[in-house]
């Protein structure tokens, strides 16, 4: 018995030793994932210490840590998205195609590199060097920035029209000197794929990768004559960030794979430490202050480590450049870009203003001494200003130091309140030439129609001799900032103060009480509020009442202009700043109320203080293009008086000195918005009408024409309760109209009783069409009597099921409609038996027997023409995109527009009849009552009506982007002329009855009462 189990515990112990190793080499292999250094392949040692010798000469003795190297060393000496320039020598890095000239938005030419640290062999570490090997990605792009690190050691090159990239592998020496106050040093050679030669140049192998060591790659050969030198600094400080490389060709320069030397810049980022405490920072700190009499306050007063908090919020913010503060319109303050410099041609027009824009980006923030609540703190930022054709995400990620870049150092002052930095310009070495700059920012505490800046900041010359005139930047907060970036910053720090509200009250006056208002006041409803107190509920309407659409002006004039985007945001309403979470902690919850309690309102009843901003896009209203607002909202009439203010051009003298202007801005304007009801928003969809008139007289150069844009759709959040009412009321709709159309029929079934002898001259198609168009909802379960009418989107999502109310309502529906389906064929039926009546007694004439297959006929070719021409005039719709179509889930669009089609020939179901009296010319009858054509006529009206009136529906909790405009057959233009045609025709029966019936014989008694008997 020992030896079994003995057996049993060596078994256990090998399955134990299995498990071991297993998880252990999994863990090594996890480990190794993390090392980025085992991709890379050692080659050329030799021949890399030959061409670094004269570096490695002058280097200082190395010691590093492996630990060190690898999370620290690693991440320091890597950089993205630097810039690079060439020699102009005629032999360049790569070709180049650029866009084709009718693209549209091709952005900025942009030269970037990247470098990745890939790996470091300590097996062959000399006294004063580390082997490491690296990968450099160099490219030409139109507002791009270049791919993430390289999992692979291959050369590659690839190139499509916008952009061309070249991936070169390397490996060197990294190495220590004391040159330049302590600098590293790389030194490394690489392989390339030659740009220009024959296989890179084929187009089918441009998008290709072309790999060393594969097999295709044979044909190719690689370049491996490349040095490049990248030199970083030791200390992390203001003027002492850059990065320097320079990357050369080692071949002659007779050789085809030769290129002119390469220079890249880059700096240190986030990963490196920043070392605060510069002398030349110290030396100018009494200059730095300038008056501060144009601050609108004294701003936020942060304590201590919150300046840190709230300054690093901002970090990769975009900033409005919006004028030199001091340009008086003569040219000489407004038409430079100062500190900045230009380069690749751009151009400052009439001084910078809405060209141009700044990023502020790899900021720093430390206390300057330990204590909890520290007096001064110390910061740095990065400011680059890009042009507009340069995508603004692209401008954040670029970490090259040009012209176009800012580096700025300063200290914040607890109990001034004042930030100032000193700025160095573009790549400032060791020492103070190009750091005679001056940046300060603001944070305001207090907001007002002037002044909806979130943090605004200047740049001026710290030089008295050479200054220029200051920039002035700014961040407007926008709604969407108060719900995402700075809902705790502006419910902490920030409030609103009302200053036009009494102008805005006299044009409420003005125009509060009309009759229009007065009648519709009982029956409509507008978006409003119960209580004033009610925060949540306060904030909702605040989300109601802004909104982004598309507008056309109102009337449309004869040449119908191209839409514009109508923005309105809503910063406060009442007495509430920003926004309101519920569902947020106690702590904010409290911050709100507090600013709730100290913020100014109005204390009339009914009307509701707001401020808000108002954007138009296009050409036609760039003068307008940003209004500031502020006004009273009146929750009667659903109607906003507001007082606009823009900001003035400075282009002019005149305009720069006119007495009218507030802080600069225009605010002699007038804006009106009109909201539709809330009552009628399951029928029609929600709008606004939007006026804007300026108050100037006309010779004024600011004076512009009013503007009055009527939206489209508005968007909004929740709506259910809509989508309830109309399923109630056209559940109710489709009953009264069955209904209805039942006792029409059973009038009509009366009236033959008591006069069989107009039988015969009733249509059987007539009767046939509205069988079929009763009885196919029946049978196929297609929509009764008019579809559901929404906007279709690429995901539908599906409603809520359909509550025992509803379904009772679809009961009721679908029993009336087999009512009314019964009765088409009870009256089919009896005209088709006295046909054959009739047709027994072999009349002599067509008069005494009226055939139906003439009239089929007419009536079938009428409607394929019409169905073919709807089909040509839809396609040209859809080519001109007039109407849309929606290809999702959806059947060949011929049988969707048949579908629609069925619905206009049951509109014309009297046509069959008409054509019938014209081919029964001697019938002296009136084949049909006039409760039967007049009553059908008249709820196939209605039904065209509702469908004219309402709008389509939103799916629940939709996004913007997802919907797309219904697609009806029939355009609002055609449903009219459509209701004009029933009318006609119902005009046209009657006056053929009333002619027929006044020239008076009548058909033998005889035959009467047999066709009764029938």
């Amino acid at each position: 018995m020992g030896i079994p189990h003995l057996a049993d515990h060596l078994f256990v112990l090998i399955f134990l030793i299995f498990l071991f190793k297993t998880a252990a080499t999994q863990s090594s292999n996890f480990e190794d994932s993390n090392e980025p250094f085992r991709i890379c392949k050692y080659e050329r040692f030799a021949e890399v210490q030959r061409e670094c010798s004269s570096f490695l000469s002058s280097t200082s003795k190395l010691k590093l840590e492996k630990e060190k190297v690898y999370y620290e060393t690693a991440t320091e000496l890597s950089f993205v998205n630097g810039d690079w320039v060439q020699e102009a020598g005629g032999a360049p890095l790569m070709p180049f195609d650029d866009m084709p000239k009718n693209f549209s938005s091709p952005g900025s030419l942009l030269k970037l590199v990247s470098f990745w640290l890939m790996g470091i062999d300590f097996s062959r570490q000399l006294e004063n060097a580390i082997y490491i090997c690296g990968y450099l990605s160099i490219a030409i792009t139109r507002d791009g920035t270049l791919s993430d690190r390289p999992e692979t050691w291959s050369p590659l090159f690839f190139k499509r029209p916008g952009t061309s990239e070249l991936r070169i592998p390397f490996e060197g020496f990294y190495m220590e000197s004391e040159e330049n106050e302590g600098e590293r040093l790389m030194c490394l050679l690489g392989t390339s794929i030659p740009p220009f030669s024959e296989g890179s140049s084929d187009p089918i192998n441009w998008s290709m990768p072309y790999r060393s060591g594969c097999n295709q790659q044979s044909s190719l050969s690689l370049d491996d004559h490349i040095m490049l030198v990248l030199r970083y600094p030791k200390r992390y400080t203001l003027t002492n960030r850059a990065i320097y490389g320079e990357m050369r060709s080692l071949n002659g320069n007779s050789n085809p794979n030769y290129f002119d030397r390469i220079y890249i810049s880059s700096q240190l980022g986030y990963n490196s430490k920043y070392l605060f405490g510069s002398e030349m920072v110290s030396s100018k700190a009494p200059d730095l202050y300038p008056d501060q009499h144009e601050l609108v306050d004294n701003g936020v007063k942060f304590k201590g480590l919150q300046f840190c908090k709230a300054f690093l919020k901002f970090g990769g913010e975009k900033f409005d450049i919006v004028e030199n503060s001091r340009c008086d319109g003569k040219g000489e303050n407004c038409n430079n870009l100062h500190p900045f410099v230009l380069v690749n041609g751009v151009k400052a027009v009439n001084g910078i203003p809405p060209k141009f824009r700044l990023m502020m980006n790899n900021l720093h923030c430390v206390a300057e001494d330990d204590l909890n609540e520290p007096e001064t703190v110390k910061a740095s930022a990065a400011f680059r200003a890009f042009s507009s054709p340069e995508n603004w995400l692209t401008a954040g990620g670029r970490t090259g130091l040009s012209g176009m870049t800012i580096s700025a150092e300063g200290t914040w002052n607890s109990s001034s309140g004042q930030f100032c930095m000193v700025g160095c310009v573009g790549l400032t070495k060791t020492g103070s030439d190009g750091c005679d700059s001056r940046v300060c920012l603001h944070f305001p505490a207090t907001f007002s129609i002037t002044q909806r800046s979130i943090i605004s900041g200047t740049i001026s010359s710290l030089q008295k001799r050479d200054s220029y005139s200051p920039l002035l930047f700014r961040k407007v907060l926008h709604r969407l900032d108060l719900w995402n970036s700075y809902y705790v910053y502006s419910n902490s720090y920030l409030s609103y103060k009302y200053s036009k509200i009494e102008p805005a009250s006299i044009l409420l006056k003005r125009n509060a009480f009309t009759l229009g208002t007065i009648m519709k006041k009982p029956f409509l409803k507008y978006p409003s509020v119960e209580d004033t107190n009610n925060i949540t509920s306060v904030s909702n309407l605040s989300d109601e009442l802004s909104f982004g659409a598309y507008a056309l002006p109102d009337p449309l004039p004869n040449s119908r202009p191209p839409k514009t985007y109508v923005w309105l945001e809503v910063l406060s309403l009442g007495s509430l700043f920003g926004r309101y979470w519920p569902d947020w902690s106690d702590s904010y919850q409290t911050a709100d109320i507090k600013l709730l309690n100290n913020s100014d309102s109005t204390k009339q009843n009914q009307f509701l203080n707001v401020s808000a901003y108002l954007t138009l896009t296009g050409e036609s209203y760039g003068h307008i293009s940003l209004l500031f607002l502020e006004g009273l909202y009146n929750p009667l009439d659903g109607k906003i008086f507001f007082v606009g203010c823009r900001d003035a051009p400075v282009f002019h003298e005149s305009i720069i000195n006119n007495p009218s202007l507030e802080n600069r801005m225009d605010c002699l304007i007038e804006v009106k918005v009109e909201y539709s009801s809330r009552t009628i928003r399951w029928l029609i969809n929600p709008t606004a009408k939007v006026s804007i008139s300026s108050q100037r007289n006309d010779e004024d150069p600011l004076y512009f024409r009013p503007i009055i844009l009527k939206t489209d759709l508005i968007p909004y959040r929740d709506n259910s309760k809509d989508v309830t009412i109309r399923r109630n009321f056209e559940a109710v709709l489709r009953i009264l109209v069955l209904s209805a159309s039942t006792a029409c029929m059973l009038s009509q079934l009366l009236y033959i009783q008591k006069k069989a002898n107009v039988i015969p001259f009733i249509s059987l198609t007539m009767f046939g069409v509205q069988a079929l168009c009763f009885g196919l909802p029946l049978f196929t379960g297609t929509a009764i009597l008019f579809k559901w009418k929404e906007f279709e989107g690429h995901m539908n999502y599906p409603y809520p099921r359909k509550t025992m109310w509803f379904q009772v309502l679809d009961c009721i529906v679908k029993s009336l409609l087999l009512v009314a389906f019964v009765l088409s064929l009870r009256l089919f039926q009896k005209i088709w038996k006295s046909r054959l009546i009739l047709l027994a007694k072999k009349p002599l004439n067509v008069n005494q027997n009226p055939s139906d297959i003439p009239v089929f006929l007419s009536s079938w070719t009428i409607h394929m023409v019409g169905f073919l021409a709807l089909l040509i005039i839809d396609n040209k719709k859809s080519e001109n995109g007039v109407r849309t179509r929606n290809h999702y889930y959806k059947p060949p669009e011929w049988v969707t527009e048949l579908g629609e089609y069925m619905g206009l020939v049951q509109d014309l179901f009297l046509l069959p009849q008409i054509i019938g009296n014209i081919i029964w010319k001697k019938t002296q009858v009136k084949p049909l009552t006039e409760a039967y054509y007049i009553g059908f006529t008249a709820l196939r009206l209605l039904i065209r009506a509702y469908d004219y009136v309402r709008d389509p529906l939103l799916r629940f909790y939709y996004h913007e982007k997802d919907i797309k405009p219904c697609s009806e057959l029939f355009s609002k233009s055609e449903e009219i002329v459509i209701m004009a045609i029933l009318v006609v025709l119902a005009i046209t029966v009657g006056f053929q009855q009333m002619w027929k019936f006044n020239r008076g014989t009548k058909v033998s008694t005889s035959t009467s009462q047999e066709l009764l008997s029938s």
